[in-house]
């Protein structure tokens, strides 16, 4: 959440985001308790947080990867060397 809330300023968007996160999934029906992670789309969640929350924690990973001098190109959250 700390990397969120560098990108993301809004207290009501900080706070839905971490209700979403701590929510859990449904799996057989059944709530289960979520402790890491990020739960992804599905056919029924379509706008799926994660891709949000991905792009956010991977533009750490390119900050340094630029800082080493390295040469990348990443798609959404995938990479290529």
């Amino acid at each position: 959440m700390a990397l969120v809330a560098r990108k993301v300023k809004d207290k009501r968007v900080l706070k839905t985001i971490r209700m979403y996160l701590n929510s859990g999934v449904m799996i057989n029906g059944v709530v289960v308790e979520t402790e890491r992670g990020c739960p992804q789309g599905g056919p029924f969640n379509p706008l799926s947080l994660s891709p949000l929350l991905s792009n956010i924690m991977l533009d750490e990973l390119d900050n340094e990867l630029e800082k080493r001098g390295h040469r990348f190109c990443r798609y959404a959250d995938d990479c290529a060397p």
